[in-house]
């Protein structure tokens, strides 16, 4: 059950989709934790998310505060004609196709990294994360949201799931799985000069969220 009024607010604009994008949704809103990491991102300015999917957390984010002004970016036509529909009405999100290694746009005052991580190797991981610091300007937050490889069982329950996903069913486009621990992904943001807090966002799921918001 969802009980978050703005997150159930969110999913109504999907009902007119596909049953496939209704239950893919249905599903994210259920196992993510939108409400932990929406704080994470400022109330108002420029926001990018990158590898936005069907648009969820941009219009989550769009509804919960007027003030930002979101753009939606990701490689997948399909999904971002979804998330174009779910967000008519709403004035302050948009959606682009575009691949979020190559997003030029105008300095940002927050960049999120929404479980996109995990479907490159640890090389693009580092240039995305790369990319995300030199869209922002001056004091903005980069907020990633990943899986951490620990406690193992709920490691080995999101690589289960996520390997159905990507490699059975074909919902999520990747090459490979990949989740780095924690201390390796520190290590990134640190060499790129970011002020950076961890939180665990994991309580009640049973999957090893983890969110890093990294302050430029």
């Amino acid at each position: 059950m969802i009980r978050d009024a703005v997150l159930r607010r969110t999913l109504a604009a999907y009902r007119e989709m596909p049953p496939g994008a209704r239950l893919h949704n249905y599903v994210r809103a259920l196992t993510c934790p939108f409400p932990l990491i929406e704080p994470f991102v400022p109330r108002e300015g420029a926001i990018c998310d990158l590898g936005c999917g069907h648009g969820l957390f941009s219009i989550y984010l769009a509804l919960r505060s007027p003030a930002r002004r979101i753009i939606g970016y990701d490689l997948d036509e399909g999904k971002i004609e979804l998330a174009r529909r779910a967000a008519r009405g709403i004035p302050n999100v948009s959606f682009s196709v575009a691949d979020a290694r190559e997003v030029e746009v105008a300095p940002c005052d927050a960049v999120v990294l929404l479980d996109v991580l995990y479907l490159m190797d640890d090389a693009a991981q580092d240039r995305l994360i790369a990319r995300g610091h030199a869209l922002l300007r001056r004091g903005g937050v980069l907020v990633v949201h990943t899986s951490d490889t620990r406690p193992r069982w709920k490691y080995r329950w999101a690589r289960g799931q996520e390997t159905l996903a990507v490699r059975l069913f074909g919902i999520t486009r990747g090459q490979t799985l990949n989740f780095r621990p924690a201390k390796e992904l520190a290590v990134v943001f640190d060499r790129l000069g970011f002020h950076t807090r961890m939180e665990k966002t994991d309580r009640g799921y049973p999957y090893p969220h983890l969110l890093f918001a990294c302050m430029k």
